[in-house]
């Protein structure tokens, strides 16, 4: 498993699902038109899967585990996305 492919996966799960503002609007437009469309339709458990593009560790798992069929290379890559999230909290709120 290629190192810099895990922790690139990491770094774009962070930076798609919350650090950068500009895909917030996109974002939100998406969770608010998947949400409404799947209550309409009375399926309500459909409406958690919207948490692979607003959870950096579920869309890092989920990203390397579809791209190279790796479930361990998945859970590294969501761990590192888990601790690249704690420390641009931290480095945040200093």
């Amino acid at each position: 498993m290629d190192a810099n492919l895990i922790i690139s996966a990491a770094l774009l799960a962070n930076f798609f699902t919350w650090y950068f503002r500009p895909f917030d609007d996109i974002r939100e437009f998406i969770v608010k038109r998947w949400v409404d469309f799947f209550v309409r339709k009375n399926m309500f458990w459909a409406t958690r899967a919207i948490v692979i593009i607003t959870c950096p560790r579920c869309l890092a798992f989920w990203g390397i585990l579809l791209y190279t069929h790796n479930l361990v290379g998945a859970i590294v890559a969501s761990m590192l996305a888990l601790i690249i999230q704690k420390i641009m909290r931290y480095a945040e709120s200093e």
